[in-house]
């Protein structure tokens, strides 16, 4: 082999060299993107969606707690003033326990009430807010929920602000169970990049 042949494998084998350089770096600059842009999805657009959504379940659940303690303390003083005794005394003992218990159940019905308007309305608020304004980094099939999110709130705002009765959501079965597959979406997608980050 002379000299030129010798330099110039030299030549194509360094010119392959930097390719295969090149390559790898643009695929590790762009792994390296991909995770970028997960993270933001998680930190931006599912954590607080998420966050929002566990929040509002734990306070729900804590109403449930609430309310159930308060009613069966109410039905087990009632019980215990109807089986002691009977004549005109049981009335008063009925009208007695009665009277301990259902203030309390009526303030915290009332306090529920405003926990949902002050507190929880604002969070599904919010869940609006970021899905409005972070929307380009959901997944496509999120973008799907945006509607029952928004419906949801809607209706229940028209209803607090007294411009739709009551009645109207069980009507149209306006609850939050419709948004369940919704949250159930965000859980899986939330992990799912966790995943895929880690």
């Amino acid at each position: 082999m002379d000299l030129w042949g010798i330099i110039g494998g030299l030549g194509v084998g360094g010119l392959l060299g930097t390719i295969a350089t090149q390559w790898a770096i643009g695929q590790r600059e762009q792994a390296a993107r991909r995770v970028a842009f997960k993270k933001q999805q998680l930190e931006e657009f599912y954590g607080p969606l998420l966050a929002a959504h566990k929040e509002i379940r734990a306070r729900s659940e804590l109403r449930v707690k609430l309310q159930n303690a308060l009613d069966g303390q109410h039905s087990e003083a009632m019980l215990e003033a109807a089986a002691s005794g009977g004549g005109a005394g049981r009335d008063d003992r009925i009208n007695a326990a009665t009277d301990t218990h259902v203030p309390a159940i009526l303030t915290n019905i009332q306090d529920e009430g405003q926990t949902f308007r002050d507190v929880l309305m604002p969070r599904y608020r919010s869940m609006i807010d970021i899905f409005r304004d972070k929307m380009w980094l959901a997944e496509p099939e999120t973008r799907d929920y945006f509607g029952q999110l928004v419906e949801f709130v809607d209706v229940w705002d028209k209803i607090l602000d007294n411009k739709l009765p009551r009645s109207v959501a069980p009507a149209i079965s306006h609850t939050e169970a419709n948004l369940a597959p919704f949250y159930t979406h965000l859980q899986e997608v939330h992990d799912r990049l966790r995943r895929e980050i880690s």
